[in-house]
């Protein structure tokens, strides 16, 4: 059974809000006094917290901080009147839930407890999935707050009990691969492999024999039989990144494994059987490429079964100083400092267009931890990074693989003259602290000239100011 503390120095209010909960199987806690009330959440925290903004000996705002420092995936929702709303939205955006305000109905309450509930559900679901998923570098997808993301998620979450394939759009960035191993984690196939497949990162002809795997003199080169990705996912997922970007004749190839399960190596006589969920994932729009006769119709409806739609990340605005803070404390453990933004940080951030989405925030995080001693962030070092952020806006019209080099090219060469402007001009130093050997660096410095300059860095340590 669920439990909701509320936390109001108005005992009516309390009382009603236990009297329109009484029959939906949560226990309610009230709390007129707010210290005490922050104690009980402190020593055992509940399910979801109701929290009065203003009261006497200490603030709504007061406890908030302290509750959500000792533990951030609690749910904590605002009861705010009309004249302190202002505040309880800022809350929200800084890792409140959400807010209600008073007066409000039965209806209100239930919906607001409904979501927040189901949120700490799902948090709770996929702790147990954040290690493995930390290891790839890929949590953002669990780390929502968005209703409409939590929707997509739910949705993840019926249709990963069940073997149906799945299609999921989005923007690059968006979180696509990471919702397709969530998908995988949540079945029961989890205990099985799950093989991504980049489908636009190799020619059709290359692409083909990855799939499909080959006999061995199946063609020149081909000196031993290989087992495919196909094959690989045996007994787990197989997730086709970029599905657009598939040619059409092996869309014909791939739709007849999609129906029959069954495959043939290239070279091979027989066929054989194999056992694998399919997730695809694309950002291009394929009802259009029907029409322009570039993807089969038929291979389309049979991957579409359910259809997850992940929305940018400009459409789910709550999320972005949540992901922030999420990244911040990952790259802070990562390179030994301490971060925090404040709140005009975090504004800051919200003013943002975000065109590469989830991961271009996750790389923003990145680049300000490596390239600040720690402390407080402020606007101004987001206005040091607007630069990177508009690259970031030209590279989308760029192929993903193209984009990616380029970003990282300039990611690199910003962070390699940045250590070294502050070990004045020292190589050594600079490596040292970079946590790279002396040829490593001189790599990022020589991209750096050389991108800027065209002309080659000097080699020796006397020219480097040594």
């Amino acid at each position: 059974m669920n439990r909701i503390l509320v936390i109001d120095d108005e005992p009516a209010l309390g009382e009603n809000i236990q009297r329109m909960l009484r029959s939906t199987g949560v226990t309610v806690t009230v709390f007129v006094d707010p210290a005490k009330g922050l104690a009980e959440c402190l020593a055992n925290p509940p399910d979801l917290v109701l929290l009065d903004v203003r009261m006497p000996g200490m603030s709504g705002e007061e406890v908030f901080t302290r509750l959500h420092e000792a533990h951030p995936g609690l749910p904590i929702v605002f009861l705010t009147a009309f004249g302190s709303v202002e505040g309880a939205v800022l809350a929200t955006r800084n890792g409140a839930f959400d807010y209600l305000q008073k007066p409000f109905n039965r209806e209100d309450l239930l919906l607001v407890v409904k979501r927040a509930l189901s949120h700490a559900k799902l948090e709770h679901e996929v702790e147990t999935l954040k290690d493995r998923l930390e290891a790839l570098g890929e949590t953002e997808a669990a780390q929502s707050r968005s209703p409409t993301m939590l929707d997509q998620m739910n949705k993840c979450r019926s249709a990963a009990a069940t073997d149906a394939t799945v299609m999921i759009l989005g923007e690059s960035g968006t979180g696509k691969e990471v919702m397709a191993r969530f998908i995988h984690n949540q079945s029961r196939r989890k205990e099985g492999p799950f093989v991504p497949v980049e489908c636009n990162a190799m020619p059709g002809s290359l692409i083909e024999s990855e799939l499909f795997g080959y006999e061995r003199g199946a063609f020149t080169g081909a000196e031993r039989t290989k087992k495919g990705l196909i094959e690989s996912a045996d007994g787990g997922t197989l997730f086709l990144d970029e599905i657009g970007d598939l040619g059409v004749e092996l869309q014909t190839r791939l739709f007849r494994f999609v129906e029959e399960r069954a495959l043939r190596r290239l070279g091979a006589l027989s066929t054989l059987r194999v056992d694998c969920r399919i997730v695809c994932a694309t950002n291009q729009n394929l009802v259009a490429k029907i029409k322009a006769g570039t993807f089969r119709e038929e291979l389309f409806y049979r991957l579409s079964v359910v259809t997850v739609k992940l929305p940018a990340l400009r459409e789910r605005l709550e999320d972005i100083p949540h992901l922030a803070r999420f990244f911040l404390e990952r790259f802070s453990r990562r390179y030994g400092k301490s971060f925090s933004g404040s709140p005009q940080f975090y504004e800051a951030l919200l003013r943002e267009r975000w065109p590469g989405n989830v991961r271009q925030l996750k790389n923003v995080m990145e680049r300000l931890t490596a390239l600040h001693p720690g402390g407080v962030l402020e606007p101004e070092n987001i206005e040091e990074d607007s630069p990177n952020l508009e690259a970031a806006a030209s590279l989308s019209t760029l192929p993903w693989k193209d984009a990616r080099e380029q970003y990282l090219a300039s990611f690199e060469s910003s962070y390699a003259q940045a250590v070294l402007a502050r070990c004045a001009g020292n190589v050594s130093a600079a490596a040292r602290e970079a946590g790279v050997d002396r040829k490593t660096f001189y790599a990022l410095l020589k991209r750096e000239k050389e991108q800027t300059t065209g002309e080659p860095i000097p080699q020796s340590a006397q020219e480097c100011g040594e």
